[in-house]
């Protein structure tokens, strides 16, 4: 019971579920954003703490003996080969892209690769003169991610010392970051991923709610199926047992007209029993055609005849109207399986209902039309008036018992349908104020 609530409150159900799209989908990219954001921190923390270990190692390298205590001083050919094959082996060994000693100044001592000459100021370090100065106060020291040219990099500063305890240089290393191009499309596929979930996820939320309406559709309907199945009994006994009195009423109407009528002094009310009879006779067979749901034996035979034979026998019946009904079938033979008197009815139907709609003035189409659609061959049959149109709405209007009218049962629309479903075929409606309205039914060949 709290299932079919649900779901019968069908915009709660669609509104919370692409609510919760919403937030699955924006939870899932902010923590993958979140997560990439992480990692990335986490990986520029822990190389630039490599490399400041690096570069520490390589100033008291530069302090010991091996590199000697003259690297403020001349340095004579010998040493400064020394000194270039140590930086190169420690460069190779450390995977760096370079590592620079240079002056206070940034003035380069040594480079390795030689990319600067000895003597030359590497400008490009003034972009972390922050840390330059941090590490000229004796702290090693990592630089922000550098970008240049579309390479990533990271620096890192440390000083050394001249046996005095003076800071007399720095010793510079640089490594690779191009790991971070990995992680922006990491960032780019995460954006992607998030923008095709979100679809797809949406796409499903739709899909879901159309099956949610669809199943709504469908419990309405069986529980309408229920309560007709419950009036078709309830209406078919009614209606037997209304028959034989119906028929004494107009037997004794009929008998009471013919001793009474005066063709002088004409009684209304003598001509009024027989037809108020009639239309509640009509009522009565409406009811149990529709409360019996027959199947109907279909036979091969030429629907362009019924149709017309069921149009003259309205005409026979139009005395006073003044509606114009024209058949205009595309060709004159049409071997269709059907079932004839159930045809004939679907065509009164309609085009009486056509007729009550003009209030007996206009003109009624009916047209025949072969066609194929999706590789089968079928029937189309057209009733097209040009009344004033039906303001009612096209999925209501073959539900049983839905009338636009002040009279007559709502069930000639409804059995219409039931009809033409079991020919297998299906019936379209379509109406607007003022522009007349048209019913079409398909029948497969």
């Amino acid at each position: 019971m709290h299932l079919e609530k649900l779901l019968q409150n069908r915009k709660t159900v669609v509104v919370t579920l692409i609510a919760a799209i919403f937030v699955v989908t924006g939870a899932l990219n902010l923590f993958g954003w979140l997560f990439l954001k992480h990692m990335e921190a986490n990986l520029d923390s822990e190389l630039g703490r490599r490399l400041k270990s690096v570069a520490g190692l390589i100033a008291r390298l530069a302090e010991s003996e091996i590199f000697g205590t003259k690297l403020d001083a001349e340095l004579n050919d010998v040493e400064r080969y020394i000194l270039q094959t140590g930086l190169d082996e420690l460069r190779d060994s450390h995977q760096l892209q370079a590592i620079y000693l240079v002056t206070p100044e940034l003035v380069t001592i040594f480079s390795s690769p030689p990319h600067f000459k000895p003597g030359e100021t590497i400008r490009y370090l003034l972009e972390d003169s922050l840390q330059i100065q941090l590490a000229l106060q004796g702290r090693s020291q990592a630089s922000p991610l550098h970008v240049i040219e579309g390479n990533r990099f990271k620096s890192a500063y440390a000083p050394f010392y001249n046996e005095l305890g003076k800071i007399i240089g720095l010793v510079i290393v640089e490594a690779s970051a191009d790991f971070f191009s990995l992680l922006s499309f990491y960032r780019r596929g995460l954006i992607l991923g998030g923008i095709v979930s979100f679809v797809v996820l949406l796409l499903v939320a739709l899909f879901i709610s159309w099956i949610v309406m669809s199943f709504v559709r469908l419990q309405g309907r069986l529980h309408q199926n229920e309560r007709l199945a419950a009036m078709g009994q309830m209406a078919a006994t009614v209606a037997h047992e209304i028959r034989n009195p119906l028929g004494i009423i107009k037997n004794t109407a009929e008998v009471l007209k013919n001793r009474y009528w005066d063709d002088n002094k004409p009684d209304e009310l003598l001509e009024f029993i027989p037809s108020e009879v009639d239309r509640l006779n009509r009522l009565v067979n409406d009811f149990l055609t529709f409360a019996r749901d027959r199947q109907y034996e279909r036979q091969p035979g030429n629907l362009v005849s019924t149709i017309a034979r069921a149009i003259e026998d309205i005409r026979s019946d139009m005395t006073d109207s003044h509606v114009q009904i024209l058949f205009k079938p595309s060709v004159q033979e049409l071997n269709v399986p059907h079932n004839p008197d159930a045809i004939r009815q679907v065509i009164l139907n309609l085009v009486r209902n056509a007729i009550e709609a003009m209030n007996g003035k206009g003109k009624i189409e009916v047209s025949i039309l072969p066609e194929t659609k999706w590789g089968r061959k079928q029937v189309k049959v057209s009733v097209v008036d040009n009344g004033p149109g039906i303001d009612g709405d096209p999925e209501k209007i073959f539900e049983p018992f839905y009338t636009t009218k002040t009279s007559g049962s709502g069930l000639g629309l409804a059995i219409t349908r039931q009809i033409i479903e079991k020919h297998g075929g299906k019936i379209t409606f379509q109406s607007q104020p003022g522009a007349g309205t048209t019913v079409t039914f398909y029948l497969p060949v």
